[in-house]
């Protein structure tokens, strides 16, 4: 059993309180707007005079100017972290969990600020950006947690020798995250490295840098040694494959696209100069996810379930739904009832700042490669809801669903990311879980059904990391639902479990004669 653990509660906006503590956060971000984050190498400020803008995705106005990395700046981080795993590779376990503990208190401390400016750069309303905050606590406290008992080492079979085998740190670890959870998933890669005695240089995304600056900041005020976390926002075309094939790099944690994801994979595969170990790479991919809803599901329920799953904060989720398979008998009744969900989610569309329940796309970018599969998926289906966009003053795409798709159409198999649905008439339920595990990822995935043959039958069948029965695929909690993927959705490293946290260390086994 799980004990010390409990998972962290989201703020309740309803609460006219809480409602006025965002509202002067929003008010303090706007103050700052326009201000320069320098990199942070070795412990210090560093200010370059390439500049990373940080865009609003709901007005397109410019919040913020990250510094950018080059490739020098990128070597001298991590050779200044390699120092610093001297030092830090040899702090007790207890320290690191009492800056950790801090860490906790502190963003606590600073959480309506933090949602506010994760609101502002990524988009999504303030549930959403409080969710993240506090899946960024079970994180920490989860961590916390595994590595104090990960510190007592394996059990071993008691012999006449003194021996014992013990979990230790590795080295110097390269963050690369996402802006689609800028603080969880950019501080959960840190704390599972500084948690576990290393050291780390992390390069956020270039589209939610200023909440990934806010968050080292807190790093620092908290205890943990300023050359322990080094920040370098960089361009990936620049320094993305030199950070990755460093010699002195003894680990990538990265979670985004496929195709990067894979170059990540190859190049830190490669042995360069100098380099004493096999790297290894944590990599969370993307996903192609499906709902299955046969001919026994409640139907409202699994419309509401779907459509919450693909249009919530934009369908811009890994774990979000991008493909209904339904079964031919109650095909026209679901889509009736998921284009009435989607036609309520439109009626709440606007700017995060505003709390609205769908905000903007991230960027120009997504916007015309979302809405450029909108257009292919007019040719390859029908338009039965949505299908319109603007980027007039943001990148404002409606909830769009598209039917009688077929199971070899584009929109049937290539990630979209946005908020498109596809969705796919099957004969039988075997049809469905073809139809489901056809594609190459295998991230999340959902079933509504009230037979418990085809349940029983898809735990077995459905080849995905997360698979949930009669609820949305969206949303898992730390350690109520370990989240990874399999096959081109990533490594499966399950985030918040003991087992991620061993991807960063060494088992060593020591013994001693007593009779020596």
């Amino acid at each position: 059993m799980l004990t010390g653990f409990k998972n962290a509660v989201e703020v309740d906006f309803t609460l006219e309180e809480n409602k006025k503590k965002i509202e002067e956060a929003f008010k303090q971000a706007h103050a700052e707007a326009g201000a320069v984050y320098p990199l942070i190498i070795g412990g210090k400020k560093v200010e370059t005079e390439k500049k990373i803008a940080s865009v609003s995705p709901a007005t397109k106005e410019v919040l913020g100017y990250a510094c950018s990395c080059s490739k020098e700046q990128a070597d001298e981080a991590i050779k200044a972290s390699y120092e610093a795993f001297k030092k830090w590779s040899l702090t007790s376990v207890e320290e690191r969990v009492r800056v950790l503990r801090r860490l906790a208190a502190l963003l606590i401390e600073n959480r309506f600020i933090m949602d506010a400016w994760n609101v502002l750069e990524s988009g999504k309303n303030w549930g959403e950006a409080d969710g993240e905050l506090c899946e960024q606590l079970d994180f920490i406290n989860s961590y916390v947690m595994h590595i104090q008992n990960l510190e007592k080492g394996k059990e071993l079979v008691p012999t006449d020798e003194l021996t014992k085998c013990v979990y230790i740190p590795i080295g110097v670890g390269v963050a690369v995250s996402p802006w689609n959870f800028p603080l969880s998933l950019f501080g959960g890669m840190i704390v599972s490295a500084v948690v576990t005695g290393n050291t780390i240089c992390c390069k956020p995304s270039s589209d939610a840098p200023i909440v990934a600056y806010k968050f080292v900041e807190l790093c620092q005020k908290a205890g943990i040694p300023a050359d322990v976390v080094s920040y370098i926002p960089g361009s990936g075309s620049e320094i993305g494959d030199f950070i990755v094939e460093h010699p002195l790099t003894r680990f990538v944690n990265f979670t985004g696209s496929k195709a990067v994801g894979c170059r990540i994979n190859e190049h830190a595969a490669k042995i360069a100069d100098g380099q004493r170990w096999i790297k290894r790479v944590v990599a969370e991919m993307g996903g192609k996810n499906a709902i299955i809803v046969d001919s026994t599901a409640d139907i409202k329920k699994a419309a509401n379930g779907v459509a919450s799953s693909a249009f919530t904060f934009q369908g811009q989720k890994c774990s979000a739904c991008s493909r209904a398979i339904v079964l031919a008998d109650v095909y026209d009744e679901f889509v009736d009832e998921v284009v009435k969900c989607a036609a309520e989610l439109k009626a709440n569309q606007g700017s995060g700042e505003s709390n609205a329940t769908m905000g903007p796309v991230i960027n120009q970018g997504a916007y015309n490669s979302i809405t450029n599969y909108i257009e292919i998926g007019r040719k390859e289906g029908n338009v039965v809801f949505g299908g319109t966009y603007s980027d007039a003053e943001g990148y404002y795409i409606d909830p769009t669903v598209i039917r009688d798709i077929k199971r070899d159409a584009r929109i049937a198999n290539e990630e979209i990311f946005g908020p498109v649905l596809a969705v796919i008439k099957v004969d039988s339920f075997d049809e469905a879980l073809d139809v489901a595990n056809q594609t190459e990822y295998g991230l999340t995935g959902s079933v509504y059904s009230e037979t418990r043959e085809n349940i029983q039958r898809a735990k077995v069948e459905f080849q995905v990391g997360n698979l949930y029965f009669n609820r949305k695929s969206t949303a898992a909690v730390v350690l109520q639902h370990p989240f990874g993927g399999f096959n081109m959705s990533g490594t499966d490293a399950k985030t918040g479990t003991a087992d991620y946290l061993t991807n960063f260390m060494n088992l060593k086994s020591i013994t001693e004669d007593l009779n020596s």
